[in-house]
């Protein structure tokens, strides 16, 4: 492999746009071609029976989309919703309708597949601190960005992992 070669392949390095969220404090992010909007609606119909994951349902525009609570899902203390807190709503291609509530909204950030590690190939107190989540399975990798390290979630795990128990 020559220098000639290098430089090629890092010009075709795959990009990621993220559309990223804060939860506990922690930045994690999806991939926004997964992400069909953005809403302040924080106020749901509560579903009876339905597993702790579940925050129960919201009509926006008509349709009625099913909301997880990503704190839960992740093995975060419940909070209760405020002026921050968002729902990100997923692509019709993700899952039946339904969205995530989230504690507050990030900006979207694109990485280089070069930069994402694989979970848990790092070794430091950020590190130590994941591997008490439940639900690893929702974790694709992380990113080191300038001033935070950035946890890459699977979108289309959301529905699956909660519906195993």
């Amino acid at each position: 492999m020559n220098e000639h070669t290098l430089v090629e392949e890092t010009e075709t390095e795959r990009k990621l746009q993220l559309c990223t969220f804060r939860l506990n404090k922690r930045l994690f992010g999806v991939d926004i071609q997964d992400v069909k909007e953005i809403n302040t609606e924080v106020i749901f119909t509560q579903i009876f029976h339905a597993p702790k994951e579940v925050r129960g349902y919201v009509n926006i525009r008509g349709q009625i989309h099913l909301v997880l609570d990503l704190r839960i899902l992740l093995g975060f203390p419940k909070k209760e919703p405020n002026q921050d807190s968002r729902v990100v709503i997923f692509k019709q291609s993700i899952g039946e309708p339904f969205g995530a509530l989230v504690d507050k909204i990030g900006d979207i950030v694109e990485v280089g597949s070069q930069q994402i590690e694989e979970y848990g190939a790092h070794d430091d107190a950020e590190a130590a601190q994941e591997d008490r989540w439940k639900n690893r399975n929702l974790v694709v990798g992380v990113c080191k960005l300038e001033k935070d390290l950035l946890v890459i979630l699977n979108a289309k795990s959301f529905i699956k992992t909660f519906g195993q128990k």
